[in-house]
């Protein structure tokens, strides 16, 4: 393990950890999901009273390693071969390579208990591969000791369902896996079984499907959603990108599905529909780019939609969920901005960041914007660096970092 010290003066989270935790929680307490009684531990994992957060980043050559946020040490990582794409549930690493994914454990999560979270810090692993042709759909579930992860490619309509169990002990198992005609679509975990999208036929309307735990489909539970874009669980349920807008899928008791849709507002194009939706894991709130101006903020708790930042073109947009509404944004001209939904107005914003990587097609098609309750993360891979924004204090750079392993791609694990 290599110690680079960063001269860290890093807040701390305040998630604190509760001992003897019950295993029957209040009824009233709306936290997505329900959860098993065993608080996320694997054996061999350090219980830490506060989330292990680390930035992972792979460079040009296939080096990954994590860097620790809070105490500055770098560890080194197996290394990723081909990426096209770095994904994360906040765990596991998935390394889309167009021939399949791999998937690294980072030994580094948090596991929500509904009204407080478990910390857990282990040992970094490689799991395993996932054969596939062309780009994946990955979109994991709320959990990453229990429940599954979804793998979907849409290239050849192949949907493979994973047991997060299994990956947590290093090992890759089906749930079930799916076939479908070819279309932009997704397989993603809900409860003990999957939503899985169907394309339109003669007869129907494009839509999405419940599977059960076996993979059968589930008579009833299944609503109209065309070309599925992305989906991801938020504290209300999964919320999942269609061409209608953004429903909402969540189980009152095991098999028992609800559909709401948020619609888009009239006259909403084609291409000012959201693509890719981001947030703060296990918050209601999510944002997405919206075309050439603006961004969409959703929340799927409430079931509202808001455009706002309509001056702006925006490259990445990411929703924190804090009492403030922060959103947080990447603009054209790689500049961080923040806009607060509670005073409607963007509070805060950086200077360019990314003036070389805006030059560099490659570069500016790795760039990520992560974040957490406390800070946003961007990479610029041209100049070899991640910069840590301070979303609450005006956009001010908390930290410029480097890492050892230059950040051509960018993610973070431990949230």
């Amino acid at each position: 393990m290599k110690a680079k010290n960063y001269g860290f003066a890093a807040v701390l989270l305040s998630g604190v950890l509760l001992a003897g935790c019950a295993s029957n929680l209040s009824a009233q307490n709306e936290e997505y999901p329900a959860v098993p009684t065993d608080h996320g531990a694997v054996e061999g994992a350090q219980e830490m009273p506060e989330a292990p957060l680390h930035l992972v980043t792979v460079d040009e050559a296939d080096h990954a390693g994590m860097l620790d946020l809070l105490g500055g040490e770098e560890t080194e990582l197996p290394a990723l071969s081909g990426i096209q794409d770095l994904d994360t549930d906040g765990r596991y690493l998935f390394a889309d390579t167009n021939s399949g994914v791999e998937i690294l454990d980072s030994g580094m999560w948090s596991w929500n208990h509904t009204d407080h979270f478990h910390y857990y810090r282990g040992t970094a692993q490689e799991v395993g591969h996932v054969q596939g042709q062309g780009p994946a759909q990955i979109i994991g579930g709320p959990l990453s000791t229990a429940g599954t992860t979804g793998v979907y490619f849409p290239k050849t309509g192949k949907g493979t369902l994973l047991k997060n169990s299994e990956l947590a002990e290093g090992r890759i198992s089906e749930q079930f896996s799916t076939q479908s005609p070819a279309h932009q679509g997704l397989l993603a975990p809900l409860g003990e079984g999957a939503i899985q999208s169907e394309p339109a036929t003669a007869s129907s309307a494009a839509q999405v499907q419940f599977l059960d735990e076996q993979g059968n489909p589930v008579a009833g539970a299944n609503a109209e959603c065309s070309n599925p874009a992305d989906a991801t669980h938020t504290a209300a349920g999964l919320a999942i990108a269609c061409e209608q807008g953004i429903l909402i899928a969540s189980e009152s008791q095991p098999g028992d599905l609800e559909f709401s849709l948020v619609e888009y507002p009239k006259g909403t194009a084609a291409d000012e529909r959201g693509e890719e939706l981001n947030h703060r894991k296990s918050r209601p709130v999510v944002a997405a780019v919206a075309g050439e101006k603006g961004a969409w903020v959703i929340n799927t708790r409430n079931l509202t939609m808001n455009r706002v930042m309509t001056d702006q073109k925006l490259l990445k947009v990411n929703a924190v969920g804090d009492a403030d509404g922060h959103v947080v944004a990447l603009d054209s001209t790689g500049r961080v901005l923040v806009y607060s939904t509670d005073a409607d107005k963007v509070i805060g914003s950086t200077g360019t960041l990314l003036k070389e990587s805006l030059s560099n097609e490659q570069a500016m098609s790795s760039v990520n914007l992560v974040l957490d309750a406390q800070r946003a993360y961007v990479n610029a891979p041209a100049e070899e660096q991640v910069f840590e924004i301070d979303f609450a204090d005006s956009a001010r750079i908390a930290r410029t970092l480097s890492p050892d392993n230059a950040p051509a791609w960018m993610t973070q694990v431990g949230n």
